[in-house]
């Protein structure tokens, strides 16, 4: 499959193209969070869930399917609690309204929807007004829900009934960056805030306002600190010798901040054998010692992390163009950063491991057109672009497939939702829920 660069930029600028994931069993540190999925990338943002009960394969026809309907475009992902499914879509392309919507899980009936105007600005060029989001994926905390839409429209809603509890255009009244396709980044609660990365929008040259927390409660500003040029990479949260470290990579590098009051902890700047970070829209994968590995269109880089006398230490460990992964969130597993590879002028077929602390490759297949693949070595879950979903194994050996199947009609962009043993899957049209037990 072939994609030109303007599609591959729009498409997959959340990293939607990442997969469900499975982990029964011991390589990432996981909470074990049965019936819920309440932001981006699961309970740990890694796409890794502690479940079982899922089938070892699947029948011709693929897993069961328990409901269908129509919903929308976009590419939030679905956020689940308490058997609730909550996301954001537009009817069409030319709909200048988004919609936040909540839906039974059991039955995918509608519960409540919100609308919220956001028309396309003028000035996007003609491939952002092909793409129109909304891209952002909701986050729930306790009995609110936040979301941001395609021009970085802020609302916080009562989770029950929808209703707005404060609402901030962080466009218009913080300056935030919009990108040809959108605001991206799905936000991250800590304490009592809420912290989103705004960036620099353009002509922008005041410093020190490109990240931003919110008091969760009443939408107040709690700090606001960094400089930097926004990319789509959402951050993650990690702890580092007892200090928890909010963890963002952006179009100047990456960057290790305090969350309690947006301190700079450390920042890796841009290598020199490369202009910038293009195309940034994967989650940085973090070992859980002392390894973070981020990728882009055009490269692959490994940091190694230490923390001594109170400061964090920052050093290069690898660094690589051969195996890009740029464009969703790949696994880990076993020591290994399990994903594919993605280039500006097309999806390619190759699989690939790599050792998260070396940046040595461990194997390269060619296999799954399109998949990315995150999760455990046991049992993974992915889907593709093309909307094929599949179950399989990879190990430092090798990887194994046990099933696959089509599973959509149209292209399917935004990474799906596993809880339990249900998966929820969006295309560009429908969203649907698929039993994946024995």
């Amino acid at each position: 499959m072939r994609l030109g660069s303007q599609m591959i930029q729009c498409r997959s600028s959340l990293a939607f193209l990442v997969v469900c994931v499975v982990v029964l069993g011991g390589y990432l540190p996981v909470t074990r969070a049965f019936g819920q999925w309440r932001q981006w990338g699961g309970p740990n943002r890694d796409f890794a869930v502690d479940t079982s009960g899922l089938a070892d394969s699947w029948p011709d026809g693929g897993p069961k399917k328990l409901w269908y309907r129509t919903l929308g475009t976009g590419y939030s992902s679905i956020v689940v609690d308490n058997g609730v499914l909550y996301t954001m879509y537009r009817t069409g392309r030319k709909d200048v309204h988004e919609y936040t919507i909540a839906l039974d899980a059991a039955t995918g009936k509608t519960i409540w929807q919100k609308r919220n105007r956001a028309a396309i600005p003028p000035e996007t060029p003609d491939h952002g007004k092909e793409y129109t989001g909304p891209n952002a994926t909701p986050l729930i905390v306790g009995d609110r829900l936040y979301t941001i839409g395609r021009n970085a429209t802020m609302h916080c809603f009562k989770k029950t009934d929808g209703a707005v509890l404060w609402k901030h255009e962080l466009h218009k009244d913080f300056g935030a960056q919009l990108e040809p396709c959108g605001y991206s980044c799905s936000p991250l609660a800590y304490g009592d805030t809420i912290i989103v990365p705004l960036g620099r929008g353009a002509g922008d040259t005041s410093e020190g306002n490109s990240l931003i927390a919110f008091d969760r409660e009443t939408g107040s500003v709690s700090w606001r600190s960094q400089t930097f040029r926004l990319d789509h990479s959402s951050p993650i949260l990690i702890t580092l010798g007892g200090q928890d470290q909010y963890v963002l990579c952006t179009k100047d590098g990456a960057f290790g901040i305090d969350p309690r009051n947006g301190a700079l902890l450390w920042h890796h700047a841009i290598p020199e054998e490369t202009d910038e970070f293009i195309g940034l829209y994967a989650n940085p994968v973090w070992n859980g010692a002392d390894a973070l590995q981020f990728s882009t269109i055009n490269a692959n880089y490994g940091i190694r992390l230490t923390r001594a006398d109170g400061k964090t230490n920052v050093e290069r460990a690898w660094y690589t163009r051969k195996v890009p992964m740029g464009m969703g969130t790949p696994a880990l597993i076993d020591g290994m950063v399990v994903g594919a590879k993605r280039t500006w002028d097309g999806a390619q077929n190759v699989l690939a491991a790599i050792d998260i602390r070396t940046g040595k490759r461990v194997w390269v297949k060619r296999a799954l057109p399109g998949a990315i693949l995150v999760g455990d070595a046991e049992k993974l879950v992915f889907l593709n672009l093309d909307g094929q979903l599949g179950l399989l194994t990879a190990t430092r050996e090798g990887l194994t497939t046990h099933a696959q199947c089509q599973v959509t009609e149209r292209w399917s962009w935004t990474a799906p939702t596993l809880v339990g043993t249900t998966l929820y899957v969006r295309d560009e049209k429908h969203i649907m829920a698929l039993d994946l037990s024995r």
